[in-house]
């Protein structure tokens, strides 16, 4: 399936899934609206909305036989629209929802979890399979939910990039999906990554060009300081995390296109560049310039009042995509409906490929939103070709 040149999308998040009612619903809509492709929530918390896959079910689906994801892949397909399996990377658990599945990723390998810097030291105390370590993280997390939306695994972590390379390419190669996008593929901010695994990662790295009485001054010093590797370098530590999160997006690339040629992998990026790099250790015009990533989604919800902001955002990400493409992410549930018809042409005038519009619930509360968006700017869900 070649890349749309003009994507008409919206995001479908997992909980509009859960039926065939609201499925066929949800492509009914897409076709009043005149969209040619669907971002579907398949992946929310290291979970699967779909069958035989390698995560359990979420609780919502534990009882049934019914596959949400070939039911609509069948209803879209049949009425010309792509669909794009939607992963959350590294957002795995919801404290307020949890999956207590004895499967979940959470549950069998804690080991995976990524900590933040304020507990690190405390942790570092605990081998992840004692209770108080996931205790621990599930109350800092919901001590602190301005700053981190639930538990997150480690990109630092091998094991758990080649699980979630596994995860995608598994459902590249037996479902009928058009491409493979990413979410939450990035740090929640730059205090976070200090588990064992990274930790111990990063001093091997750093050990290998110190000489051998800089190493036992190290050594000594860890002892005394569990941190002592990451603030004496901590240039190296933002990068070092950076490469873990690209080589992640690498991984899954590889993994699916193996599983699918020609399938697009895309992912939601924050549309400031500088914050995504310095604050999310989120490279995404790398991953563009070296083919990981055919499109980055840019996550541009600037409010009805930050018009300034979106135009700006947007000729940013735009200028950022190199070889590959940018659709632009618009924030539809925050806008009135004349407002996401005035962004989706801002963004067309600035040289974007296509526009992301999120979410797809969101619009279901706007009276009328499908078929101004269709008569607006949308017209009938036709793919496009390459460009």
């Amino acid at each position: 399936m070649p890349i749309l040149s003009d994507s008409r999308a919206t995001w479908v998040v997992r909980t509009q899934l859960t039926s065939r009612p609201r499925i066929d619903r949800v492509v009914e809509e897409a076709v009043a609206a005149g969209l040619n492709a669907l971002i579907v929530q398949v992946r929310g918390r290291g979970d699967a909305y779909f069958q035989g896959g390698l995560e359990p079910p979420p609780p919502s689906l534990a009882e049934t036989t019914f596959d949400p994801l070939a039911h609509l892949i069948a209803e879209a397909h049949g009425r010309g629209i792509a669909v794009h399996a939607w992963v959350n990377a590294n957002l795995v658990w919801n404290p307020a929802r949890p999956n207590n599945d004895p499967r979940h990723l959470v549950n069998r390998h804690p080991e995976w979890l990524m900590a933040p810097e304020s507990l690190a030291g405390d942790l570092l105390a605990l081998p992840p399979s004692h209770p108080d370590f996931k205790r621990r993280l599930l109350a800092y997390v919901v001590a602190n939910p301005g700053s981190v939306e639930g538990l997150y695994s480690d990109p630092a972590n091998e094991d758990y990039r080649k699980h979630l390379a596994a995860v995608c390419g598994d459902i590249a190669a037996r479902y009928d999906v058009d491409g493979v996008h990413l979410d939450y593929i990035r740090y929640p901010n730059q205090a976070w990554g200090y588990s064992r695994g990274a930790l111990d990662r990063f001093r091997v790295e750093v050990d290998r060009e110190l000489s051998a009485e800089d190493r036992r001054d190290m050594s000594e010093r860890l002892a005394r300081h569990p941190l002592v590797y990451t603030r004496r370098y901590p240039v190296r530590w933002g990068n070092f995390r950076r490469r873990a999160v690209s080589r992640m997006v690498e991984q899954v690339s590889g993994a699916v296109r193996r599983a699918r040629p020609g399938i697009t992998v895309s992912a939601a990026v924050f549309p400031d560049i500088s914050i995504a790099r310095d604050d999310k250790l989120q490279e995404w015009p790398e991953w563009m310039t070296r083919g990981w990533l055919d499109v980055a989604c840019p996550m541009n919800y600037a409010t009805a009042e930050q018009r300034e902001l979106f135009d700006r955002r947007t000729h940013a990400g735009v200028g950022a995509r190199g070889p590959g493409r940018v659709w632009m992410g618009i924030g539809a549930w925050r806008l009135p409906v004349a407002e996401t018809v005035a962004r989706v042409r801002a963004a067309r005038a600035a040289g974007a490929n296509g526009v992301v519009l999120f979410s797809h619930g969101g619009l279901q509360g706007q009276r009328g939103a499908f078929t101004t968006l269709r008569r607006e700017v949308f017209g009938p869900p036709t793919r496009v070709s390459q460009e």
